[in-house]
């Protein structure tokens, strides 16, 4: 009879079976989040953004009404001079894009300084910037004027 397992000790190893399986697949699906989330993290896509280069003190007093056209009418108007003043240079730099206002990071201030200093326009500054976006601003990788065929009118 010492061969006889009593009962209630089997029911005791298969709950502490099914505890273990739990775990091991609870702590699996944690693991598999945490790794997708560093994945997305780390893996931020560099986009193509075009918009009219300004200085952020008249960038965002473009921007005030929220109306795309308006914005855009008062940002090709917007003169290099302007921007390359002291206050307006300042403030930094980003892009009016569909009514609202894209402000750079602080490496993207640099290229827009660079970008102003080298190019021969005066106004209309409708420029391709490469960058990520984070939250409202663009962490920047380049400026350039924007290829003919797709130059905004």
């Amino acid at each position: 009879m010492s061969d006889i397992i009593p009962h209630n000790i089997i029911r005791k190893e298969s709950g502490m079976k099914k505890i273990r399986r739990f775990t091991g697949v609870f702590l699996a699906l944690v693991f598999a989040s945490f790794i997708l989330t560093a994945q997305e993290s780390s893996t931020k896509m560099e986009t193509t953004f075009k918009g009219y280069l300004a200085d952020k003190m008249c960038g965002t007093g473009f921007t005030k009404s929220g109306d795309p056209k308006i914005a855009a009418a008062k940002a090709k108007k917007h003169t290099k001079d302007c921007a390359l003043e002291d206050n307006c240079k300042a403030s930094g730099f980003g892009l009016v894009i569909g009514g609202k206002f894209r402000k750079f990071d602080d490496a993207g201030d640099k290229l827009a300084l660079d970008y102003l200093d080298k190019t021969k326009k005066t106004n209309n500054l409708w420029v391709e910037v490469k960058g990520t976006a984070n939250g409202d601003s663009i962490v920047v990788a380049s400026i350039a004027d924007v290829k003919a065929s797709s130059s905004k009118k």
